[in-house]
């Protein structure tokens, strides 16, 4: 059970960068991110009922927070970047490869230093692998 989140994040990443490679190069970038966000909201309003607990007023209160919409700008931000990524030639290969591994580079001393989230040895070979493969992936 404990995988099963980030299951539905690798199949949801999957479905996000094989539709983003896809749109069609004269679709508008921001309509088709706008007709992802239709296609998103509908799909939130027939899971909603499913996906317990049932919102409460406080529930819906609590998600207008600044950090929800700081975190809706970066959806968009995401979004409409890789579509101009594979616009401009980017391999579907690639482009979320490097993107995951540079975030990464970022998110670790964030982690450690914003969040105080533990710091390893395993963890700075980590962080060492992401700048040997980035190195490879531009490399080749």
């Amino acid at each position: 059970m404990r995988w099963l989140p980030l299951v539905l994040v690798l199949l949801g990443n999957l479905a996000y960068h094989l539709g983003q490679k896809r749109v069609p190069a004269g679709a508008h970038a921001l309509v088709a991110t706008l007709t992802m966000y239709v296609v998103g909201t509908a799909t939130c309003l027939v899971l909603l009922p499913l996906v317990p607990p049932l919102p409460t007023r406080a529930s819906a209160a609590a998600a207008l927070s600044w950090s929800v919409a700081l975190a809706g700008v970066g959806i968009v931000a995401i979004e409409v970047g890789f579509l101009l990524a594979y616009r401009q030639g980017w391999g579907i290969s690639s482009a979320a490869l490097t993107a995951t591994s540079l975030l990464a580079l970022l998110l670790l001393p964030i982690g450690v230093l914003v969040f105080h989230e533990a710091w390893s040895p395993s963890r700075l070979l980590g962080f060492a692998l992401c700048v040997a493969g980035l190195w490879l992936v531009e490399r080749g």
